[in-house]
């Protein structure tokens, strides 16, 4: 399967990286071939599969893996808080791809860390909500995508709700003007009075929910750290001269070790203490700015040709401190977690 998954990237890595494709087939063929995983998967051997999976994915396409994380995301978030009857069907059409599935949580990581407000409000209407506000940023916005974003409410509460992007009240605000990964469906979204029935309120405690989801989402973003890493040292390796020997072997011992320490901590979370997994992904950040650096610094003006592979991968690599947990609001995590004990 995850062979399948690579493949399915390569070919059109370019094209999604400058907005000439998106990602909606690739979506389609990795429901095809399981790459979503299916219902009675055992949580953490499924986490493991996917870890390995989006590592694979980023090697050859940051913008198919990015894709991929945000529908495994949303497959995450359905699995801890399962919607009732009639939203029970969401996780096969997110499964099989033909649903694309947006994560639109970065404001709740900003909000819990007590430097931001979140944009959208929710008012009470009988038992439900009326949404309105902004979703400033979010991918996979295609189609009937499903959304999943938190809103405030009057006395100050907190709520995560799915909505589909085709609801009444949502205008999408057109896709981004970004550096790369421009065939992600990266833009925003205004909602005007968007009614949220009760079956599409997932949590009604954002801390709890973050708690139990953020794990899972901390890992994979390293697995797209990791597979980034794993693509520039490759190219590097094709180049580097003897001077440059130590620095790449040094880098590729770093990144093993961070792999290993990914496979371990995606098998078995428990005993992870404050801030692990932040250092973590910090560390697998720091590896593949060095790794995308060294592949730089040996590929010559080949390299610098804005269509070439290495070029992608400066956009790609630029992209990671930024998807939220930003690497800003993980140095914050960790050093209010302390250190390591």
């Amino acid at each position: 399967m995850t062979t399948t998954a690579g493949a399915t990237a390569h070919d059109t890595a370019d094209d999604l990286d400058t907005g000439r494709a998106d990602v909606r087939p690739a979506l389609r063929r990795l429901g095809e071939v399981g790459a979503f995983g299916a219902d009675d998967d055992d949580p953490t051997e499924a986490l493991l599969v996917s870890v390995r999976m989006l590592r694979q994915l980023a090697a050859v396409s940051l913008a198919t893996a990015f894709a991929a994380w945000s529908q495994r995301m949303v497959l995450e978030y359905l699995r801890c808080c399962p919607p009732p009857p009639p939203l029970d069907g969401l996780a096969a059409q997110l499964r099989a791809g033909t649903v694309p599935g947006a994560t639109a949580l970065a404001p709740a990581v900003a909000d819990l860390a007590g430097t931001g407000t979140l944009p959208l409000t929710a008012v009470r209407d009988g038992a439900g909500w009326r949404l309105s506000g902004t979703v400033g940023w979010a991918s996979n916005l295609f189609d009937d995508a499903v959304v999943v974003t938190p809103a405030r409410t009057a006395d100050e509460g907190r709520v995560v709700v799915l909505f589909r992007r085709t609801d009444p009240g949502v205008t999408p605000t057109g896709p981004h003007d970004t550096l790369g990964l421009r065939g992600t469906g990266t833009g925003g979204l205004h909602l005007d009075g968007l009614a949220v029935g009760p079956e599409q309120v997932l949590s009604d405690d954002l801390t709890a929910f973050m708690a139990v989801c953020r794990p899972a989402m901390l890992l994979l973003q390293t697995a797209l750290a990791l597979g980034l890493a794993d693509a520039a040292l490759a190219a590097a390796q094709e180049h580097l001269p003897a001077v440059l020997r130590a620095d790449g072997d040094a880098l590729a011992e770093r990144r093993d070790d961070l792999a290993r320490r990914l496979e371990d901590l995606a098998g078995d979370r428990v005993g992870v203490g404050p801030g692990d997994l932040a250092r973590l992904r910090l560390a697998a950040l720091d590896v593949a700015a060095e790794a995308v650096r060294l592949e730089t610094a040996v590929a010559g003006g080949a390299g610098y040709l804005a269509g070439s592979a290495t070029a992608r991968r400066v956009r790609e690599v630029a992209f990671l401190p930024v998807q939220a947990p930003t690497y800003g609001q993980l140095r914050r995590e960790i050093s209010a977690a302390g250190p390591r004990q």
